[in-house]
């Protein structure tokens, strides 16, 4: 039974350090951001991120065609193949 009510212990404090590391790091976060160079970065970041997802977009598009166009390329000669085949027979 001490066993059990051992590991229990050492759970809750870990769970107890995880909540006041997450408690301190979101203090942190919100004190850097009433900043006003930190709700520059924050304004430079969510632009960056935008951009990103923007290029994102474009690029998996662009996989999209070229997949495609593969698709295309790939059944032509699969169809020049058979018909071949099924000339020589």
């Amino acid at each position: 039974m001490d066993l059990v009510d051992e590991h229990d212990e050492s759970k809750r404090e870990v769970n107890l350090w995880a909540i006041a590391g997450g408690a301190l790091a979101g203090a942190i976060a919100g004190y850097v951001l009433m900043t006003p160079r930190g709700r520059r970065a924050l304004e430079k970041t969510i632009v960056t991120l935008d951009d990103f997802a923007a290029s994102w977009g474009r690029f998996s598009q662009a996989v999209g065609r070229a997949h495609s166009a593969a698709f295309e390329g790939w059944t032509a000669v699969a169809d020049v193949i058979n018909s071949k085949s099924m000339r020589s027979r």
